[in-house]
């Protein structure tokens, strides 16, 4: 099992990388579409998909993580998973914020796909990328 774990860690940690400069590019597409009101083309509409294709596998990646995790069943064992910072980002912020993630992106998405424009502001897309910026716990990440 750790071994699934350890491999499953490993993905989690590199397909993060993916997302995050899919996230920075979808983000750079829709303010400069918002901003010049030219239509979207078939490409950028990829990027898009492709962005929440992405978010989508990271997030049942982690799910399934959340599940497996040693760490996390300890956290929850100890009941310190709401009175330790660190631990409460892991256990509790982290999974909730990237739920919330997925879902504000799916939703974009599908507003995007309805419109010839970027006519959805792209402050969900900015919120979004701070969110996850935010929320990544990096120490651990880059550890």
């Amino acid at each position: 099992m750790t071994e699934v774990y350890n491999f499953l860690l490993q993905f989690h940690s590199g397909w993060a990388y993916l997302v995050l400069i899919l996230t920075i590019i979808t983000l750079l597409a829709a303010v400069y579409h918002f901003a010049t009101k030219k239509p979207l083309h078939r490409n950028i509409r990829k990027v898009f998909f492709y962005t929440v294709l992405s978010f989508h596998i990271q997030f049942l990646i982690g799910l399934v993580m959340y599940i497996l995790s040693p760490k996390i069943q300890a956290i929850w064992e100890s009941g310190e998973a709401m009175s330790n910072k660190a631990s409460r980002l892991l256990a509790v912020e982290h999974p909730a914020m990237m739920f919330t993630a997925v879902i504000l992106i799916t939703i974009a998405n599908a507003k995007l796909k309805k419109s010839e424009t970027v006519a959805v502001s792209p402050l969900i897309f900015l919120i979004l990328a701070l969110v996850c910026f935010y929320m990544i716990p990096w120490t651990q990440w880059m550890a």
